[in-house]
């Protein structure tokens, strides 16, 4: 490992550190909040990003100026669903999100999800995961809004099983085909081995994924949504062998990681890629400042890759963040980003969480939880345009 990992791993303190926490939880905020500035742009010279990401600099600039999506909106209500209730509350995370969008629905969701929101906000609800079902004549939802708010389950829960498990659990909240909750597991495990420090080994840490992966897509229901789209048998694990053949090439440009990877909204198009980000720029690249830290060039590299610019960028700081921790964040970003102060205090206290359920002080499941139903139901394709897909 070089030295600049080196150094960036001790300053990020042992496994599970809150350095680790804190990171995690505002990078994610960052990356949704200066990703807004490209999102849906086909080609995004990086000469546009650095300018774009300077003027963060800028002292004169108030506080909170760049203002967090959806991505960060489900986030914080996953968040305060888990301290709430110390663990998962299915009924009440479903509440938090009905009553968020219902709040401040100007943030950017989608046509889809939105009528999922309106629907949990029933209190005739008796299922909350009913409405995601019936998403696309029953086919479901296949796009990363379960990812992009799943980074909190690996903050809260010390066991892997137990991140896979929840992670799963809400993201089929919104997103009921197995192509938009297999991509929430996906990108917590990222974070969950990222802040055990596994990224210090980048080709154990991705070796790890597919190993993860293959286990969760064996699941019949999973195999059904993969011949259904005509996608790989493993759709995941197979994008995962993508990038590290990527990792393992010299060279690679923009234009062929959007081409083997993708950069929209479906959550195969996008998870995979954004671990691909943080994997990356693990080592300084040409194209980046040399007094960039590596999630600094994380965050930068996600949004050159143009797309769904602001969640890759949300999920790839996730990722990233738990790796280097709170000291490689900008001061300066964080000042402009909205919502970064409340992510750092609220990492602060998943800390606490997580460590009280990993000496057995807190219940995996909170509340009044019961296991979703017909979880083998069988999918079929739905269309991911950005104004009618569940993001």
């Amino acid at each position: 490992m070089a030295m600049a990992a080196v150094r960036a791993a001790a300053a990020a303190g042992g496994p599970a550190s809150l350095s680790r926490f804190r990171g995690a939880l505002v990078a994610a905020v960052l990356g949704d909040c200066v990703g807004g500035e490209f999102e849906g742009a086909e080609e995004v010279p990086m000469e546009s990003v650095l300018q774009h990401l300077n003027g963060l600099d800028d002292e004169t600039k108030g506080e909170g100026i760049l203002e967090y999506s959806d991505d960060t909106a489900m986030a914080r209500c996953v968040v305060q669903s888990l301290l709430t209730r110390t663990g998962f509350d299915e009924q009440d995370m479903a509440r938090r999100f009905a009553k968020e969008y219902s709040a401040s629905p100007g943030r950017g969701y989608g046509s889809g999800v939105i009528q999922v929101l309106k629907k949990l906000s029933s209190p005739q609800l008796s299922d909350v995961y009913q409405p995601a079902r019936d998403q696309f004549n029953g086919r479901g939802s296949f796009g990363n809004g379960g990812a992009m708010r799943a980074a909190p389950f690996a903050l809260a829960f010390p066991d892997l099983a137990d991140v896979k498990r929840f992670a799963r659990r809400g993201a089929m909240l919104t997103h009921s085909c197995s192509l938009g909750y297999n991509g929430a597991v996906l990108q917590a495990l990222a974070v969950h081995l990222s802040l055990q420090g596994a990224l210090d080994l980048p080709q154990q840490f991705i070796s790890r994924l597919i190993t993860e992966m293959e286990e969760v897509e064996e699941d019949e229901a999973a195999r059904n949504d993969a011949r259904i789209l005509k996608e790989a048998e493993m759709p995941f694990s197979d994008r995962l062998h993508r990038v590290r053949d990527l990792m393992d090439r010299s060279k690679v440009s923009i234009e062929e990681v959007i081409s083997e990877l993708g950069n929209g909204i479906a959550a195969l198009h996008s998870v995979p890629t954004a671990i691909f980000c943080v994997l990356h720029c693990l080592q300084p690249r040409k194209c980046l400042p040399e007094n960039y830290s590596g999630l600094e060039r994380t965050i930068a590299y996600s949004l050159a890759l143009g797309g769904d610019t602001d969640t890759i960028a949300c999920m790839a700081g996730a990722i990233a963040g738990a790796h280097y921790g709170i000291e490689a964040v900008p001061q300066s970003w964080m000042r402009c980003c909205e919502g970064a102060q409340d992510a750092d205090i609220n990492a602060e206290r998943l800390h606490m969480l997580y460590h009280q359920s990993s000496q057995g002080g807190a219940s995996g499941t909170g509340g009044q939880s019961h296991e979703f139903r017909n979880e083998n139901r069988s999918n079929s394709s739905n269309g991911t345009e950005k104004n009618s897909e569940a993001v």
